[in-house]
């Protein structure tokens, strides 16, 4: 249902959209749409990024720093009980890493880079760019398009349908930001996330040096869910981004777009007991990592913030602007038998 809403949203908005577009100043041109990127789950996703994989509180798989707290879960209760309706199941929990979104992040509107096609031909408007900003710091500004994906791949292989906690959704286009005002105009933005003149300003900014530090060890700080480590702020809400590396900054927006699918209502989690999933309004950073299929297939996956110096050389190719990328989400399940 929510889905649906959020679809009827995104019709009702395009005739804003279309309206606010001819006030914009033109932007500098993006690159096109590139040939070629249709989704692939065997060969595009780097399948060692479901590891660790926890089993009744026994591990499988490389230690991740980012897994430690949420496996400890898993290992401190092993055995789970759930009921829903009328159901009643008991099992072990197990936790691992389930590619179940994609975000792209494009500078052609309308580059549906699982699809490999432009499906909106915009004639130059909403066009990404790139741009100095003439304060003295010496740092630039982006602005692209994102895209989400509703992409279960387990499902697609028809893998682990039988596990209760795995989304079984088909794939679909959940957003398409060419078609949100808000994401053109941070000012438009704050109307719908007022919390954003609170977080999105350099005072807030100071707090989120600890999390900077945190991700560049591989770790995130849930509790400042308005910092995205090295990448950023989450605030506002909008395609634009200071950077001084253009992976690091694709990584950014496509962060700021699951947190605004949250906002939106459109996300949950897996809550602790492995027996439903639960809204997610504010995000819990630890359950996601990234992993970047295009323009270059990353050899790992990310967490939110980790810093572009450790993780993104060789990763930009020339004249190449729109990058995909694959969302990993940290689920628990209880796995089990139906009781009579």
């Amino acid at each position: 249902m929510t889905r649906w809403l959020v679809r009827i949203a995104l019709v009702c908005a395009i005739l804003v959209a279309l309206w606010l577009t001819p006030t914009m100043p033109p932007l500098a041109h993006a690159s096109s749409c590139p040939a070629g990127t249709v989704f692939n789950p065997i060969t595009k996703v780097r399948w060692t990024c479901v590891f660790p994989i926890t089993i009744g509180g026994v591990r499988i798989g490389t230690f991740d720093k980012l897994s430690k707290e949420l496996d400890a879960q898993s290992s401190s209760k092993p055995l789970c009980a759930c009921r829903k309706g009328a159901t009643f199941w008991f099992g072990v929990k197990v936790s691992f890493w389930s590619p179940s979104r994609m975000i792209d992040v494009v500078t052609e509107p309308g580059c549906m880079m699982a699809l490999g096609a432009d499906i909106m031909p915009t004639h130059g408007r909403l066009q990404g760019s790139q741009s100095s900003i003439a304060d003295g710091t010496n740092t630039r500004k982006m602005f692209a398009q994102m895209h989400y994906y509703i992409a279960p791949v387990w499902a697609m292989l028809d893998m682990f349908t039988d596990l209760p906690c795995l989304e079984d959704d088909g794939f679909d286009v959940a957003m398409m930001t060419e078609l949100l005002p808000t994401w053109q105009s941070a000012t438009l933005g704050a109307i719908i996330q007022p919390e954003a003149i609170l977080f999105g300003n350099p005072a807030a900014g100071l707090a989120c040096m600890a999390d900077s530090a945190a991700a560049a060890a591989g770790k995130v700080i849930d509790p400042l869910f308005w910092c995205m480590g090295s990448w950023g702020s989450a605030y506002p809400l909008a395609g634009d981004i200071h950077f001084d590396d253009s992976v690091e900054a694709w990584a950014g927006l496509a962060a700021r777009g699951t947190y605004m699918m949250g906002r939106l209502g459109a996300a949950t989690i897996s809550t602790a007991d492995g027996c439903a999933f639960k809204a997610a309004p504010i995000w819990t950073k630890s359950r996601y990592k990234y992993q970047l299929m295009e323009p270059v297939k990353a050899g790992a996956c990310v967490n939110i913030g980790r810093p572009g110096a450790l993780w993104s050389s060789s990763k930009h190719a020339p004249g190449q602007d729109n990058a995909q990328f694959m969302l990993f989400e940290k689920v628990i399940c209880c796995a089990g038998i139906t009781a009579p």
